[in-house]
């Protein structure tokens, strides 16, 4: 009689990210949507759109989301001086700091966009740099089925999905439009949802 391999038992995990907020518009109406499926997601938010939005990354880490760092206003950090990389950290971890009280160790570089030295002075100020595997492309303004189908075609146990919760109108639609669906479509084949620090085993905050 075969024994049964415990890890093969193992629920698959998904990891689903969004980038850019908190904004007043499209950040409430998915975080919306994560409450009614019961699923806490991971929000890489921009210094900027806190310092606009306070409330509204109060009600994230109300919620139960994690809050992660995405510069203070998204420029492409490799064409940065070292010191405004710094202060694109720094600054944006002191603000959700002073609304959410916590200081956040997760960072996404805007675009991915990354080189060595980047990647050494975020580490030297204790950040874990956070990429992601599956693009949904919803900045492209695609339409919900596309997104969706960016995101189904391509997951695996393990993934990191990068979607938006802020940004045109044309972009975070289809994000909106699609988000019930592809968390219907992975329950349904037996993925669970984790927050990054419980996927990647990490801590979120210091």
């Amino acid at each position: 009689m075969e024994r049964s391999n415990p890890i093969s038992r193992r629920p698959k995990a998904v990891a689903l990210t969004f980038d850019d907020g908190p904004d007043h518009i499209w950040t409430p109406r998915i975080l919306d949507v994560l409450a009614d499926y019961r699923i806490h997601a991971t929000f890489m938010c921009v210094g900027k759109a806190v310092q606009r939005n306070p409330q509204m990354l109060r009600r994230i880490m109300d919620e139960g989301h994690i809050i992660g760092n995405h510069t203070w206003d998204h420029p492409n950090l490799t064409q940065l001086p070292l010191s405004d990389v710094e202060t694109q950290v720094l600054r944006t971890t002191e603000e959700i700091d002073r609304v959410a009280g916590v200081k956040t160790r997760l960072f996404r570089p805007p675009y991915g966009d990354l080189n060595d030295d980047v990647v050494s002075k975020v580490t030297s100020l204790d950040h874990e740099i956070l990429l992601w595997d599956i693009d949904s492309w919803d900045w492209k303004g695609l339409t919900g089925p596309q997104v969706a189908k960016n995101i189904l075609g391509h997951v695996r146990d393990g993934s990191i999905v990068l979607q938006h919760c802020a940004g045109p109108t044309e972009t975070v639609k289809g994000t909106l439009e699609a988000l019930p669906f592809i968390i219907e479509v992975l329950s349904e084949s037996g993925f669970t949802f984790s927050t990054i620090p419980q996927l990647l085993h990490l801590s979120a905050y210091r």
